[in-house]
């Protein structure tokens, strides 16, 4: 068996990014176009087909979303500002409350913000595009006046997502993926999995490597929720396809199969 190795070269322990006010480091420094009520969509897109290197979000939907589900959704609307590889956010809405509301709360991050509101252009697309624009050219000049400082390796998140599976991810992606994780979090960097619900019937794994017995009891209880959720509503879930067990196994003591040394998981957040 051939055993990879990941070796660090010399003097590699840090980075140029982009020091953000939150003390978040980024490794771009794009604006964000950021349409927030689905009659915005087609303009913010527009807009930021104007500005070269700009980023675009377009969220669908306004009034549908309620308790759980809304806040959950604007977390995410938030989180995406929050991305230390924004630079500066531009909210594009057809309802000024709302926007008023995620502007404050992303402007609790210290970047630069501006909001065009339908409100404010005569409900017009033409005229709202035309001011987006004009916010987003603003906004992009300030923060090209930004530039790269040295930064350490451990203030660094990976985020891994699956990008749809194939025969080579089991044999090279997923392996490669983990050995650059792993030697991110030996530098004092973060890994973040994404696709959480994916942990089904891999979650003693991740407990074995959890950093504490109660961290590993945190992953084995988030998978056991996640499993009874279905039971709660009307959602599928892997757990419920037939011939699959319904439950995680029961929590064993963490067995070190690694060194004292190896990247450990610190902590667990399984949120719908």
């Amino acid at each position: 068996m051939v055993v990879p190795v990941l070796i660090t070269m010399p003097g590699t322990d840090s980075f140029e990014g982009f020091h953000r006010p939150d003390g978040q480091i980024g490794t771009r420094n794009r604006l964000l176009v950021l349409s927030v009520t689905g009659l915005t969509g087609p303009s913010a897109r527009r807009i930021s087909a104007c500005l070269p290197g700009s980023l675009v979000v377009d969220y669908p939907y306004d009034s549908g979303p309620l308790g759980d589900d809304r806040e959950s959704q604007d977390r995410a609307l938030v989180g995406f500002a929050a991305n230390p590889n924004v630079g500066a956010v531009l909210i594009v809405s057809a309802n000024p409350p709302r926007a008023d509301d995620l502007a404050g709360r992303i402007l609790a991050g210290g970047k630069p913000i501006e909001v065009v509101v339908m409100d404010d252009c005569g409900h017009d697309a033409a005229t709202l595009t035309e001011h987006g624009i004009r916010l987003g050219a603003r906004l992009t000049k300030e923060i090209s006046a930004q530039r790269r400082r040295q930064a350490p390796l451990s203030s660094l998140y990976l985020g891994l997502e699956c990008g749809r599976s194939d025969p080579s991810s089991g044999l090279v992606a997923n392996p490669l993926m983990g050995l650059i994780a792993d030697r991110l979090i030996d530098l004092g960097g973060t890994a973040v999995i994404g696709e959480s619900t994916e942990w089904l019937g891999a979650e003693h794994l991740l407990a074995e490597r959890a950093v504490s017995e109660d961290v590993g009891r945190q992953i084995i209880d988030a998978v056991t929720a996640a499993n009874r959720r279905p039971s709660t509503g009307a959602v599928t879930s892997p757990a419920t396809i037939p011939d699959r067990p319904t439950s995680p196994p029961a929590f064993q003591p963490l067995k070190r199969s690694r060194s004292a040394t190896s990247p450990k998981v610190a902590a667990v957040q399984f949120k719908a």
